[in-house]
């Protein structure tokens, strides 16, 4: 990649920037002068993990686990260009239509869903733990998912969910009308 993103991705638990650590008041403080592109909390809580279930309909039940949920104010996960994003609560459902790649992404107690549906690259910001990756896509399309310096970690052919994908190196998905 040549820097076209502009997220920030925050320090691992356990590790300081610059040396320091950030109190609950001081970090709520300093998040609301940081404009949205800086560094901001991760977007589920350590261990958090989504897993879903696709029905014959393309209908997705998700269901959330480990992690508590946070009691800190986050930043949303989020795509550029943005797609259809839902809020799902544990054991929730949402859609995954036909011709569309589905991603969920742990969030306090349930997950962002994001749809993607034009082949492209779409870059993330804010998403972390593990998560799910639906290529409900038709005609031998993929959905790839690529790390920071644009390589690529995974690929999920057509028609299938994949579960456990850990989106903390995550900072690309792309459609491709190639298989993988």
């Amino acid at each position: 990649m040549n820097g076209s993103r502009k997220t920030v991705r925050p320090a691992r638990a356990g590790m300081h920037r610059a040396g320091a650590t950030i109190g609950l008041a001081a970090a709520l403080t300093a998040a609301a002068a940081v404009p949205a592109h800086a560094a901001a909390p991760s977007a589920a809580p350590a261990g958090t993990r989504v897993t879903a279930v696709a029905g014959s309909d393309g209908s997705l039940t998700l269901h959330v686990s480990g992690g508590a949920a946070a009691l800190t104010a986050r930043a949303v996960p989020s795509t550029s260009p943005a797609v259809t994003r839902v809020f799902v609560p544990s054991g929730g459902s949402t859609s995954c239509p036909s011709g569309y790649a589905c991603a969920g992404v742990p969030y306090g107690s349930g997950a962002y869903v994001f749809k993607f549906y034009r082949y492209g690259s779409y870059s993330l910001s804010y998403w972390g733990g593990r998560g799910v990756l639906y290529n409900h896509q038709t005609g031998g399309a993929a959905a790839r998912y690529d790390n920071s310096g644009g390589g690529q970690i995974g690929c999920v052919p057509a028609g299938v969910l994949r579960n456990g994908v850990n989106w903390d190196p995550v900072w690309r998905i792309r459609l491709t009308s190639a298989g993988c």
